[in-house]
């Protein structure tokens, strides 16, 4: 549904943040992702660090769940963070559809707020960089079964290493020098760019 990066830094510390909002039918709400990487972010391990934001208070009175599936939608406002969201939308809509109805005028209401996200990172450290949209592509590890004797030894088709905007951004986490990005390729993280964006 859409994407926000946070980028932190100071003369020793550095923290990368990126949040994923998107419908998850297994947590039954639109779920704000945020996943953190650096060398001072608060929590032990990767299971403790990542976090799930469930933005949708009323998710219970959305759907008629005794219709037949998939279960329509009863045209009621939706409430996030206490608000009140109405959207003209048909009845017989698919879950993600509708949520993605919210990005426009809603955007702030999916993503983290400033005390969300330094649960995550020192209240300390400085935002250096925050990109609404950026180009990016798909990271996706080479499975075993698929190597062929070219591909031996490599783990990705494509690293974040490889790509324009990451490595801009980690030339701001090391000098905190917001700057030195200066993409050349277009942002492509908005949703209809990917077929499959607005699940989790």
């Amino acid at each position: 549904m859409t994407a926000r990066l946070h980028a932190y830094s100071d003369a020793v510390r550095w923290a990368l943040l990126m949040e994923t909002v998107g419908y998850d039918p297994r947590a039954g709400n639109v779920v704000d992702v945020l996943h953190p990487v650096g060398n001072c972010v608060v929590g032990e391990s990767p299971a403790v660090r990542d976090r799930h934001l469930s933005r949708v208070d009323n998710m219970a009175e959305l759907f008629d769940e005794d219709a037949e599936w998939p279960w329509p939608f009863r045209q009621v406002p939706i409430v996030m963070r206490g608000r009140q969201v109405h959207l003209d939308a048909p009845p017989h809509i698919e879950p993600e559809k509708l949520f993605r109805m919210l990005v426009p005028q809603h955007r702030e209401l999916l993503l983290a707020d400033e005390s969300e996200l330094r649960q995550l990172i020192p209240a300390d450290l400085p935002e250096v960089l925050r990109l609404e949209d950026w180009h990016h592509e798909v990271l996706i590890p080479l499975s075993p079964h698929h190597h062929t004797s070219q591909e031996a030894g490599r783990l990705m088709m494509v690293g974040p290493s490889d790509i324009e905007a990451y490595q801009q951004i980690a030339q701001v986490l090391a000098t905190a020098d917001a700057a030195l990005y200066r993409p050349t390729l277009p942002p492509n993280t908005d949703w209809r760019n990917w077929p499959m964006s607005g699940r989790l």
